[in-house]
Parts: C-alpha cells; sequence; structure tokens
C-alpha cells in the first residue's frame, strides 16, 4: 500500500470489480498512489478547461485535451489499468473525429468516471458506471474511426510567461526533489547493483517527471524523462543490468533533466524562451538504441526552443532532426488546416519591436511539501509560545521588576511571537479557487438539468483562508447555489423578458476582505425572496404572531428556521428554506454569520462573514465573580450601564433589557455556571450586548478586563459540546477561561423568552 494525502492507496487484485480492469499487483504500489495523487489536480483543471471552452465555443484547447488523453492512455496502460486506458482512447479518437465543442457534456462524463473509478484506489465506496455505458456514450455519434498510425513527435514551443506560472513553478520544484532522489539511489546502486528498490525509486522518478511534464506543456523533458523509464523499466524485467553503459545512460539523463529543468527557469526569468541543448538529440537517440524499442528508429524530438536572438545550431536547423516540428503557440490558437503553410519555427519568430510591451518575467519561486499534521502541530506549537510568552510577561514577579532594559526585551520577544503568530497563520491559509471551480461545474449541470439558461461567475478566487475553514464552506455553498439556481431564477425566461431582464439567469459567486474578516457572496439576479409568502408561513406555524410587523430582515431570517419552506412543489435540486437551518448552523460552527438582502423581483444576496482562522480569535475578556469569559469581538455591540427602569420581566421568569428601542434576553451567567460572588445589581454591573443570528442578548458582568489574541483550545469530550460554550483559552497566568458561544446561548434565551410570553399569553 503507498499513501495518497491520508488516504490509503489499495491496489485491486484482478478480480475485483472496481472498474480499472488490468491486473495491477504487477505495479508498484507507490507508483499507483504518485498516479492517482496527480491525476486527482489534473482532472479539476481538466474540468476548468472543458467549461471555458463552453463558454467561449472555440477548438483552440484541442491540443491541451489531446494531450491530457494521450498521457493518460500511455500512463494508465503501464500501470495496469486497463480500463482507463481503454476509455482515454475511446476519447481520443472522439475528439479527433468530432468538433471539440459538441464533446463538452460527454468530456464531463468521462471526467465524472475517471474521479469515481480513481477514487477506488483510494478506498472510496462509490462505483462508477459500467465501461461500456460510457463508451457506448462516446460513440453515440458516430462509429468509432480507425485509430491513426503513429506520427512524428512534435514539441511546441509556448512563451513561458504566457503560461500558468504556478503550475510551471510546481513543477519545477518537484522535478528537482525526483531527481535529487535519483541521483542518490543511482550512486547507491553503483555500490549494490542487485538493489530492486533502488531501481524502482529511479524508475518512479522518471515516471512521474515524464507524467507533469507532458501536462505543462514540456514535451522535450517528457520525451527524455520516457526513454530514461524505458531504460528503467528494462532493467526491472532483468532484460539488462543497469552498469557500464546503462549506468552511464542514467546519469546522463539525470543531468539533462537537471540542465533542462534550470532552462525552463532562465526562460521565465528571462525573455520567456528556453535555450537549445544541442547535445538532446544525441542523448535520446543513444536511449532509443539502449531500449531497442520503435523509438531506436522514430524521429527524435528536439530541445527547447532556441532562446531570443541565439544563435542557430550547427546543422543549419533549428537544433532538432527531421523528426521534429516547432510550432509557436498561442493557448487559444486553432489547429492550422491541411492546406496551411507550415508555422514558423520558434527560432524564426520576429523579436517584439521597441517599446512593444512584453510579459513580465517571472522568477522561480522556491517551495518545500510539508505534510499537514507536521503544520498543524507547528501552529498550534506557535500558539503555546505566544500562551508561554504572557505568562512570563505578565508575571507579578517580573512586572515588580523595575528595568528598562528588561522591558525592552520584553517588549521584543512579544514583537517576535506576534510576527511568529502571523507567520503559523499564513502557512494555513489557502485560496477558495478550488471550491469556487467546483461551484461553476455544479451550476453548469444544474442549469442543463433544470433547463434554465444560466450565466455564472465567480470573482475573488485568489482570496485566502484557513484550509480548514475552506474544507468545511463547500456544503453551504452547494445549497445555496442549488437554491439559487431551482428558487432564485425564474422557470421560464420569457418571465424574466417581461420584468426587464435578459433571458438567461445570471448567479455570481464572489469573495472579498471586509475589516479582518473574509465575506463570500452568493448573489442572484432571480424572483427574490416573497416576504409576504414568508411571513404568512411564519403565521400558519405559530412562529410569528398574527398581526405583528417584523423587519425585512427579520423576516427573511425566518427560512433559516428548521423545515421552513414557502416552496409550492418538491423538486430534486432543492427547496428554498428546506436544509437552510443547516447551512446557518455550519457556518455558525465556522464562528461566521449569514445575512441576506433581497429585492422582490430583483434578486436575493446571501452574505456569509468567516473568520480568517479558526485557531486563534480576537476576543473580549471579562469577569464574573473569581472567573473570566470571552466573547469573540465579532459579535460584541456593546458596552453598556443599565438603569433600573431598563430592566423588565416576563412573569417574573424571563429577565429582560431595553436597548435601542427592543427589548433583549438579560442572561446572568453567574447562575448558568454556578459562579459565587459576582455583581447581581446594575449599580455596580456592566452588560455586554452580544448579537448572532440577527437575535441579541445581554451579559451580566462584573467588570471588563480587555481586548486581545485568544488561542482556542478544544475543552475534551466531556465538557465539549456543552450548550453556551465554544472553547477555552489558556490565560497569562495558566487559568482556563470559557469562550462563550453567543448563538447558543442567544437561542436558548430567546426560546426561553418566547414560552414564558406564550404561557402569558395563555393567561390572558
Amino acid at each position: 500500500m503507498g499513501g495518497v494525502g491520508n488516504k490509503t492507496v489499495n491496489v485491486p487484485e484482478p478480480t475485483v470489480a472496481v472498474g480499472l480492469g488490468g491486473d495491477s499487483r504487477l505495479v508498484d504500489d507507490e507508483i499507483v498512489a504518485e498516479f492517482v495523487t496527480r491525476q486527482t489536480d489534473l482532472l479539476e483543471h481538466l474540468e476548468n478547461l472543458v467549461l471555458d471552452i463552453e463558454i467561449s465555443q472555440t477548438d483552440g484547447d484541442l491540443p491541451d485535451l489531446m494531450r491530457y488523453f494521450h498521457t493518460l492512455k500511455g500512463e494508465s496502460a503501464l500501470l495496469g489499468l486497463d480500463d482507463v486506458s481503454r476509455l482515454a482512447h475511446v476519447t481520443e479518437d472522439m475528439l479527433q473525429r468530432e468538433p471539440l465543442t459538441a464533446c463538452v457534456d460527454r468530456i464531463l462524463d468521462v471526467k465524472d468516471w475517471l474521479a469515481l473509478a480513481l477514487g477506488r484506489l483510494t478506498g472510496e465506496d462509490e462505483a462508477p458506471a459500467p465501461l461500456d455505458e460510457i463508451i457506448a456514450i462516446l460513440e453515440r455519434e458516430a462509429p468509432l474511426a480507425p485509430a491513426p498510425p503513429p506520427a512524428a513527435i512534435s514539441y511546441e514551443g509556448p512563451d513561458l510567461r504566457e503560461l500558468d506560472t504556478d503550475m510551471l513553478q510546481d513543477f519545477i520544484a518537484e522535478a528537482g526533489e525526483h531527481l535529487d532522489a535519483a541521483e542518490t539511489h543511482l550512486l547507491n546502486l553503483e555500490r549494490e547493483p542487485g538493489d530492486a528498490e533502488a531501481v524502482n525509486a529511479v524508475f518512479r522518478s522518471f515516471h512521474t517527471i515524464k507524467g507533469v511534464a507532458g501536462f505543462v506543456e514540456m514535451d522535450h523533458i517528457k520525451e527524455l524523462s520516457h526513454r530514461a523509464e524505458n531504460l528503467l523499466a528494462s532493467v526491472r524485467k532483468g532484460d539488462r543490468e543497469l552498469t557500464g553503459d546503462a549506468m552511464e545512460l542514467a546519469f546522463a539523463s539525470v543531468d539533462m533533466l537537471k540542465r533542462l529543468s534550470e532552462d525552463v527557469v532562465a526562460g521565465m526569468s528571462g525573455d520567456g524562451r528556453m535555450a537549445v541543448r544541442p547535445e538532446l538529440p544525441g542523448l535520446l537517440d543513444r536511449l532509443g538504441r539502449a531500449c531497442g524499442g520503435p523509438e531506436a528508429a522514430a524521429a527524435t524530438p528536439a530541445a527547447a526552443p532556441a532562446a531570443s536572438g541565439g544563435d542557430p545550431p550547427a546543422d543549419g536547423g533549428t537544433g532538432v532532426d527531421s523528426g521534429l516540428i516547432i510550432l509557436p503557440k498561442s493557448r487559444k490558437a486553432k489547429p492550422a488546416a491541411a492546406d496551411e503553410p507550415a508555422a514558423e519555427t520558434s527560432a524564426a519568430r520576429p523579436r517584439p519591436e521597441r517599446g512593444e510591451k512584453r510579459p513580465a518575467a517571472t522568477h522561480r519561486r522556491e517551495a518545500v511539501r510539508v505534510d499537514a499534521e507536521r503544520l498543524d502541530l507547528l501552529v498550534e506549537t506557535i500558539g503555546e509560545l505566544v500562551i508561554a510568552e504572557a505568562m512570563v510577561s505578565q508575571n507579578h514577579h517580573v512586572r515588580e521588576v523595575e528595568s528598562v532594559e528588561l522591558g525592552r526585551h520584553l517588549d521584543h520577544l512579544d514583537k517576535i511571537c506576534r510576527e511568529l503568530q502571523q507567520i503559523g497563520m499564513s502557512l494555513r491559509m489557502v485560496p477558495v479557487r478550488p471550491i469556487f471551480q467546483k461551484m461553476a461545474r455544479l451550476v453548469r449541470d444544474l442549469s442543463k438539468k433544470s433547463g434554465r439558461p444560466i450565466e455564472f461567475g465567480f470573482s475573488g478566487e485568489d482570496t485566502e483562508l484557513d484550509k480548514s475553514v475552506v474544507e468545511k464552506i463547500g456544503d453551504p455553498l452547494v445549497h445555496m447555489l442549488r437554491n439559487a439556481v431551482d428558487h432564485g431564477i425564474e422557470g421560464d425566461p420569457a418571465d424574466r423578458v417581461a420584468a426587464g431582464k435578459p433571458e438567461e439567469g445570471n448567479i455570481e459567486l464572489r469573495a472579498f476582505h471586509r475589516g479582518g474578516f473574509i465575506v463570500i457572496e452568493v448573489e442572484d439576479d432571480g424572483r427574490g425572496l416573497d416576504r409576504e409568502a414568508i411571513l404568512a408561513k411564519a403565521v400558519e406555524r405559530g412562529v410569528v404572531s398574527e398581526g405583528s410587523q417584523p423587519g425585512d430582515q427579520e423576516v427573511f431570517e425566518l427560512i433559516f428556521e428548521p423545515g421552513f419552506s414557502t416552496a409550492t412543489e418538491v423538486t430534486d435540486i432543492s427547496g428554498r428554506g428546506v436544509g437552510m437551518d443547516v447551512v446557518r448552523r455550519n457556518i455558525e460552527k465556522l464562528r461566521g454569520t449569514v445575512e441576506i438582502t433581497s429585492e422582490t423581483g430583483r434578486g436575493s444576496v446571501f452574505s456569509f462573514k468567516l473568520p480568517l482562522t479558526l485557531a486563534i480569535i480576537e476576543g473580549m475578556v471579562f469577569t464574573v465573580g473569581g472567573e473570566r469569559y470571552i466573547v469573540p469581538t465579532q459579535n460584541v455591540v456593546r458596552l453598556v450601564r443599565a438603569e433600573p427602569d431598563d430592566y423588565t420581566t416576563v412573569l417574573h421568569k424571563g429577565e429582560m433589557l431595553r436597548f435601542e428601542g427592543e427589548i433583549i434576553p438579560l442572561i446572568r451567567l453567574y447562575e448558568i455556571f454556578d459562579v459565587p460572588g459576582a455583581r447581581e445589581t446594575f449599580d455596580d454591573a456592566v452588560v455586554l450586548v452580544a448579537e448572532c443570528g440577527g437575535k441579541r442578548v445581554g451579559l451580566l458582568s462584573d467588570e471588563l478586563v480587555g481586548q486581545q489574541q485568544i488561542v482556542i483550545k478544544n475543552l475534551g469530550e466531556q465538557v465539549q459540546g456543552t450548550a453556551g460554550l465554544a472553547g477555552g483559552a489558556i490565560m497569562s497566568d495558566g487559568n482556563v477561561a470559557l469562550i462563550l458561544d453567543i448563538e447558543g446561548l442567544a437561542r436558548v434565551a430567546h426560546e426561553d423568552i418566547a414560552a414564558a410570553g406564550r404561557e402569558a399569553g395563555g393567561r390572558t
């Protein structure tokens, strides 16, 4: 077994029907693990590429798709995943015989099938549909054309600055790790030629580089890795020994791959062109002859395009043999027609005119892979350091020392601890782009299913959140977008046109910073929330008393009540209000809030306000008796000195407080937590007014300590989950302060007041 993230890769027995076919027992488990990990990321990229094709309605990305499925076909066949290889081959044939824009739905079906099939290798239970069914879908339009004969290998030399720089950076970092490992294992093999595990490790390095190089359009690197991989494959099979010329070829391949990687870095930071390596064709030829395969007679791919302004090779060509054509590549360019003249070589490209705007050079970004558990441990340790620093600096023995120098050193220590804390938090931050991209596919499928034309857009995808928040925000977003499609956007385009809107519905997903928080908004230009229908439903259910006139925001908040829905029919997509209580509960678990803005006939905006991280909060610390309590600063509305006239009760049970023209529940924490010695009157107490989910409460406290950053700690299984408590924090004196769950306290308090009110009404 090999590890993929935190999952376990189970290499299937040939008799197990996992939809992958073949006999993968003969394949090294770690290779399968690397294959699955890489394909998971590539499938997401494939989905985004196909969605872009559907929007642009051009065939310009056909070479990228052909390259992906061609590479997938070869790699999966090598791993014994015959069903995957067969599906990739059939998809490749479909792309060759039909317009790309006509294949969008079927390519997405292939992507979904591959995701499920590869998921079986990571222990997931859901199985893909039978292979014959998906192949029948691909062959629906026309009978399969015979597979084309092998063509000469072609390397298209793009301007590196026009490619995905992040992907190239990751490729360079990963390739460097694999090449260093391969070199170490080759040195060991010189001392111990029979070390099979070392041979497997070198083979894995070449194999991984080959797969990723093909995806980032480094075809010359891909071909060199492929031939070096073939050499190691023959050693693994026992056809040859890794000694003498074979060992020299392996070292030469590692050295050349390192130089080619350096050329990519130089090109990214320079003019976007990679230098020609005149020794590359000879090395490829030697590898082909050594393996004795068809590569020996096939055309040898060339080195990368020449650097801008460089001298041509001595052979008068482009530094390649006759089998390679170097084509200029535009990301969206369509394939040249058969009767068009051959494209100019990259070496013959005109140089930019003086003053012409050119893409900025890209500097290499160094990256190190770190296990997620180690990262979490580092962040937790930094939190402990912050607590320890506070204990030292706030210790009364230290504070009694009147020393300017000691004070300066303590201030410097505090500054370093805060910087460490910020660095630790930044390490956990990841962009919301992957979640947003998945939502694009979701809306696209829902649009097809519901028959409603919808234009979906998103912005702010580079906004970063704590990885734990990003992982948990997906489900609420899915539910909100389902509601937006099914009940937000009008079902009949004619209704939209009559209302002065375009036929296509519009849904936008965006993320941005606001006041130290991240706001994620889902906006649609549909029919909006029907205030009167919601209010009537609330009166019918007894949630709102008849004749009352709550504000718009209070009415909109009613859709978050469990089981609340105004939908006239049930659909298999969603139901406005059904499950909305789960959405709000999930957001509040992340210490976030939900706000609604809606205009009947014009649309709605649902806003999620989320903290940047779940590990540290800004909290307001106050005392009750001899205990300290913490309320997240985002929930604090105001601190007030209440007057006796502001106080009232409901049947001498539910205590209430007048605040800003409304009546809010008053909570005495010393009664809830049984704290002795607390102040009980308004004369010498302070009321902290807090709000969550649109519900306000007043917390009676002795005095305010101040605002500070709090490192959140779990309370343990016995206490965790207690109503009104969100966690604990270790204070500077080493004692524990409880972090209050305002949402839980407010809910219980409002329920008690409502029950007392109903009892009072019954008596009346």
